[in-house]
């Protein structure tokens, strides 16, 4: 499965929006699935979770982003490039203020875990528009694939509301791996995936708890934990002597 989430914070005052408590919830249910990037997701495989955020808000640097540090997962982040660093103007008569992510807070999680891809230059359906205007909201500009996000980030596509036309979709299939739709998604096509919406009301346990009895997962040599689960300690653990070791570098150096 895909999950979609938007916003992370202190409480949840929408749909999409999930508290800082029950994403931290959500993550420890996780841990029985084999979290992995778009490039590695296939649908068919239902011990596969794949972590996407769309539109990139601040609030996933500041209240999402060290949870998914503590766990190790990776996780992919949709980004709104003419919006960096800027507010939700597009949506705020819904929506309470809030601020996207800057370049900075990007390339943070960039190098700890995140795949920065592509959600439009300004977030405009892509249905209601014109292709030509669709086609221009859709191409990266070339200096965030080459300065600042290397692949193999940017090499994916969120559809805004997740609305799309079929001429949409091809163009979405000349310029990037794999895109990604809702819940009206297609997990045949690779450019029209499905997601779960994530929100405050989404019982990830029992959502887990029925991906592991259709897919009956074999118990790994360690005890009772999944290979996912395994993986994803290691990574911890990899993680944690990394920073150790950054640490007596700095105090060496003093």
């Amino acid at each position: 499965m895909i999950l979609m989430y938007h916003k992370v914070d202190i409480v949840a005052p929408t749909r999409w929006w999930v508290s800082t408590s029950k994403f931290a919830d959500h993550m420890e249910a996780l841990k029985r699935l084999d979290l992995v990037y778009l490039d590695q997701y296939d649908p068919g495989e239902k011990s596969q979770c794949v972590i996407t955020f769309d539109d990139c808000y601040e609030n996933i640097y500041r209240h999402a982003f060290p949870i998914l540090k503590d766990y190790g997962y990776p996780f992919e982040i949709f980004m709104i490039g003419n919006f960096c660093g800027a507010w939700n103007k597009f949506d705020m008569s819904k929506e309470p203020a809030t601020r996207f992510c800057n370049l900075t807070q990007l390339q943070d999680m960039a190098k700890n875990g995140a795949r920065i891809q592509w959600h439009t230059s300004t977030h405009n359906d892509l249905s209601s528009v014109p292709l030509k205007a669709a086609r221009e909201q859709m191409v990266v500009p070339e200096i965030l694939k080459t300065k600042y996000f290397t692949a193999p980030h940017l090499s994916w596509f969120s559809y805004p509301y997740g609305a799309r036309t079929p001429q949409v979709v091809d163009v979405a299939r000349n310029y990037f791996r794999g895109a990604v739709a809702v819940e009206d998604g297609i997990d045949s096509d690779r450019y029209q995936l499905q997601r779960i919406v994530a929100d405050e009301d989404l019982n990830m346990s029992a959502l887990v708890d029925e991906l592991c009895k259709k897919t009956k997962r074999p118990i790994s040599w360690f005890g009772f934990l999944s290979w996912g689960t395994i993986r994803n300690r290691c990574r911890r653990l990899v993680r944690s002597f990394k920073f150790g070791l950054r640490k007596l570098k700095g105090s060496l150096s003093r």
